[in-house]
């Protein structure tokens, strides 16, 4: 079989598919749930894309420090717009759940809440310059020994990570410290506009993230195979409305992006390393690498992938909760 390269790849291959607009019958149906699907698809949207393109490329003007500081200036407004909608309030309930000792009382609480809307809001104009974090020098790196001992034994490197901090801009600064080539799986975003906007980002450093897919799958492993990249995989993926890890007491996931990354590094030789970048001050990170994690079998059974798991939860919840005001998927968790 002929070597696949990352050079044989088109990154417009790395575009997740958009999904087909209803039809204009819909705006004039007796259906309301129709009506509204049609003026959301082609009137709202578009709307609220255009806004977002705008101000992403007017956000690009600014310095990576000046953008996460507007930001930060809009969060407040964003944490009273949405303060009384579900998300919000599992939120708070999983704070309460996870961190009770951070949220003994409504001002502790309070103080909680305005952090996480605080990191989220700098997150989301950070966007606009996340490529340019860590040739900015914001961002501090630990833990470099880790991946190099890997290296120096020959294996390959799958790194194993949860959305703390900036998660985005994470993946590109992980690449550039090691400088190594990574690859790896994404959600799409529910908006189309966003995904444009991410794959632009993303093209414009160069980086193959693909979306979900046998074909995206394929390619990732046969990339490890091939040393074209090492690949970067967050766990804390949403799948059937919940998020499955970190555990938080629950039993090992059998599906999902943890079990993916076990079964791709037994199937590769590869080695998990946990890694976490979050938020020190202002537009500053703190990215670290743990001491690897190697599978604890190579013949994929499940009681070796479930031990793996474990082990994997075993390093990254312990983040979570220390960083539990930057965990963007607190808004996912169902307890």
């Amino acid at each position: 079989m002929k070597p696949l390269l990352l050079s044989d790849i088109p990154i417009e291959d790395t575009r997740p598919p958009e999904p087909e607009g209803p039809p204009l019958s819909w705006a004039f149906s007796a259906d309301r749930n129709q009506k509204a699907t049609w003026r959301l698809f082609w009137v709202l949207e578009p709307v609220m894309g255009g806004l977002n393109y705008v101000t992403h490329h007017a956000l690009r003007l600014l310095t990576v420090s000046g953008c996460s500081r507007f930001g930060a200036a809009l969060a407040p407004f964003a944490k009273a717009r949405f303060a009384k909608s579900n998300f919000a309030r599992r939120i708070e309930k999983n704070l309460r759940t996870l961190r009770p000792d951070l949220a003994a009382s409504d001002e502790a609480m309070t103080a909680l809440l305005t952090s996480w809307w605080d990191n989220i809001g700098r997150v989301f104009a950070e966007f606009s310059v996340t490529n340019r974090h860590f040739k900015a020098g914001l961002v501090e790196v630990s833990g470099r020994e880790n991946y190099e001992a890997v290296r120096s034994s020959g294996r390959r490197v799958i790194f194993v990570s949860v959305h703390v901090g900036h998660w985005e801009a994470q993946m590109f600064a992980l690449a550039e410290a090691m400088g190594t080539v990574l690859t790896g799986p994404f959600q799409p975003e529910p908006s189309r506009f966003t995904n444009r906007l991410v794959y632009q980002l993303r093209k414009r450093r160069g980086q193959f993230l693909f979306p979900p897919g046998r074909k995206s799958a394929f390619r990732l492993n046969r990339l490890l195979q091939e040393r074209e990249a090492n690949a970067l995989i967050y766990v804390d993926d949403v799948r059937d409305r919940q998020i499955h890890l970190p555990l938080f007491g629950r039993p090992a996931p059998d599906r999902g992006n943890a079990v993916a990354a076990i079964k791709l590094a037994m199937a590769n030789d590869a080695s998990l390393i946990p890694v976490y970048m979050v938020r020190s001050e202002g537009a500053h990170y703190q990215l670290t690498l743990l001491p690897p994690i190697q599978p604890a079998s190579g013949n994929g059974r499940a009681e070796d992938i479930s031990m793996t798991i474990e082990a994997i939860n075993g390093a990254l919840e312990p983040v979570v909760l220390e960083h539990i005001d930057q965990w963007y998927m607190l808004a996912e968790l169902r307890l």
